[in-house]
């Protein structure tokens, strides 16, 4: 490409999964909720507070900081707003985290995590120090902390599945603050693991915890996440907000994440469903003969040892069946698996047993 700059060129974007034409699908790639947002959510984008008369409030800049929506997500997590910053998708807001924590300074991760965050990181400037995982895909804890770095770490993680355990967390929140590190913890499939800190962040000034509304909310099509930490830290993250964009969470967005976030009883409805069917697949796939990492996610991370992650990829697609394929070391064997419905998934079962049994197309 003409005229790019020199850190242009250095860029190695994420690539994102596939968004397929056409019906027919049954697409499990990108870790999307099978289930519609609370029933609310369509009420607040058609409703006269929200759009005004004829529309009129839609040629208004939206509230910048969100105030409505940081409120009632304080509310649900028992933090105050000034702990609470909200962002275009959790992408966004890890992207400010990295601006404002990260850029121009080392920093630690997990060798196998979200592969996003290189990505910020070369936008950055950043040097990223990865750390071996242990056997079984697990994140080492201990090295991290032995590393005394700035850190980052998607728990539960991504796309292995595992969950460390809340505990651990913490004391690895502890021992980055004896020698004035901070940890960042992403949490986007928080909702359906136990393992979450996300309401211990406003008690310590060197832990800021991320959430998005795209899972288990059912809204990966507004793009809503947020970020809960010390006011300190939150007010890092306006400040790299302010240095891209003001307003970066539209009206429409902010309406349908404040009806999302106050239907408490919907989202433990729809994490239960995805969790119930969480374990009926993984277990059909054990006896399938499948590897099954153990799953706190809405998805689950398997591979098969007669077959390779790239062929049962494909082989599937064959079937209009999308799944998640990471053709990196460690990892080029297993499939990431998003929860569709029970009907779906029991589609899904029946394709891998007709690919691993040979049966043809």
């Amino acid at each position: 490409m003409k005229y790019l700059s020199p850190l242009a060129e250095r860029l190695e974007p994420y690539v994102a999964g596939e968004q397929p034409s056409g019906g027919g699908w049954i697409k499990l790639n990108t870790n999307e909720s099978p289930y519609p947002p609370a029933p609310g959510v369509t009420a607040a984008l058609g409703s006269a507070a929200f759009l005004g008369k004829d529309g009129l409030n839609l040629r208004l800049y939206p509230d910048p900081d969100a105030n409505d929506l940081r409120d009632a997500i304080a509310t649900v997590h028992h933090v105050s707003r000034e702990n609470i910053f909200v962002g275009n998708g959790s992408d966004e807001v890890l992207s400010f985290a990295y601006a404002a924590f990260f850029g121009g300074a080392r920093y630690a991760t997990p060798e196998v995590g979200y592969s996003f965050y290189p990505s910020y990181a070369r936008l950055f400037g950043a040097e990223t120090h990865f750390v071996p995982m242990l056997d079984g895909l697990r994140i080492d804890i201990p090295g991290l902390a032995a590393l005394s770095l700035p850190t980052i770490l998607a728990n539960p993680n991504a796309p292995t599945t595992i969950a460390v355990p809340r505990a651990d967390i913490l004391a690895l929140r502890a021992a980055l603050h004896g020698s004035g590190r901070l940890l960042i913890v992403d949490e986007a499939y928080g909702p359906f693991a136990d393992c979450s800190v996300i309401e211990e962040a406003s008690r310590y000034d060197n832990l800021l915890v991320t959430r998005t509304f795209s899972k288990a909310h059912g809204l990966a099509g507004m793009r809503v996440g947020f970020a809960v930490g010390s006011p300190d830290l939150i007010a890092g993250l306006a400040l790299a907000r302010e240095c891209f964009n003001s307003y970066p969470v539209d009206r429409a967005a902010q309406a349908a994440a404040l009806a999302a976030v106050k239907d408490t009883a919907y989202l433990d409805e729809c994490v239960r469903l995805v969790k119930a069917t969480r374990g009926v697949v993984s277990r059909s796939l054990s006896a399938l003969g499948f590897e099954v990492l153990p799953s706190e996610t809405n998805f689950l991370f398997a591979r098969h040892p007669g077959m390779s992650g790239r062929e049962l990829h494909d082989r599937l697609r064959e079937r209009r069946v999308l799944v998640r394929h990471f053709n990196k070391p460690q990892i080029a064997d297993y499939l990431r698996i998003t929860m569709g419905t029970a009907e779906q998934m029991a589609d899904v079962v029946t394709a891998l047993r007709e690919i691993v049994e040979g049966a043809p197309l």
